[in-house]
């Protein structure tokens, strides 16, 4: 990933979608925000605990550094689901000024309109976003265990596929900054939902240095479910940055002990 700063503001981006100028992405940080203590200071967060107003402000200058229209943020409540939705243009904005307009029960969002740009915020999970550049079509994905365990992520491109036509050899898609297999431990109620649900651990869990507890390996999961589900593996990039090692730089769930702020990760199409 590439950074970038404006207006006090620190945006990543991803080396492969940064080639395509028909679209913006960027993942957020903590810089820059009016948000204090444990959300201190670019907390994107309605629903964690933070002051509203405080939250509104941040937006806005999320919104003023990536020169995306704040009623253009589209997002939605997440609850580790495998829900992906199909936003169209009447959603456009929905979630972006307050929790309560915000996409219900969703983890996942797909379109083809230009000028939405699709949010989804996270604290430890990893945040994925896609782009079909044949179809023109954009993803973004909320993915913790539990919503890799559901498929979120094949999920939401299975939904470009059957409502685009997108092929998914085209797809591009990043992977963000999340808790990295150096941090994220489980214990052995995920390993053994992980392997009920994916029928295999291989490549995600490992033992840790600790008895009982386990590695949880986020971005090989979520990779190895974009090669399975058909992208290229020179389409894929992953960050490679573990948000826990990293908390001064983005939230942290786990580094703030159950109270944190979120940082976001969103693409929006452009008029081509």
């Amino acid at each position: 990933m590439k950074k970038s700063e404006r207006q006090g503001t620190e945006l990543f981006h991803f080396e492969n979608l940064s080639h395509f100028s028909e679209i913006r992405h960027f993942v957020s940080s903590r810089a820059g925000g009016y948000s204090e203590g444990p959300f201190a200071r670019l907390n994107l967060g309605f629903h964690v605990g933070d002051s509203s107003f405080k939250v509104l402000k941040n937006r806005q200058k999320l919104s003023a550094a990536t020169g995306i229209d704040l009623f253009w943020f589209t997002f939605a409540k997440q609850t580790h689901s495998g829900n992906v939705a199909v936003v169209d243009a009447a959603s456009r904005g929905i979630g972006a000024t307050e929790i309560r307009t915000a996409l219900e029960n969703t983890d996942g969002m797909v379109t083809i309109v230009e000028r939405i740009c699709l949010c989804v915020q996270v604290a430890d999970c990893v945040p994925v976003l896609m782009y079909d550049p044949v179809e023109h079509v954009i993803a973004a994905v909320h993915a913790g265990w539990r919503g890799i365990l559901r498929r979120i992520v094949p999920g939401a491109v299975e939904k470009m596929i059957q409502h685009y036509g997108c092929r998914a050899e085209n797809i591009v898609a990043g992977i963000g900054p999340s808790n990295g297999p150096c941090c994220y431990e489980v214990e052995d109620d995920v390993r053994r939902e992980t392997l009920t649900a994916l029928g295999s651990t291989n490549g995600i869990i490992s033992p840790s240095k600790n008895p009982g507890k386990f590695i949880f390996d986020q971005w090989n999961a979520v990779h190895i479910q974009l090669r399975e589900a058909g992208l290229r593996e020179k389409n894929i990039e992953t960050s490679g940055i573990c948000n826990q090692c990293q908390a001064e730089t983005f939230f942290s769930n786990r580094a703030g002990q159950g109270t944190s702020g979120r940082y976001a990760a969103g693409i929006m199409l452009c008029k081509r």
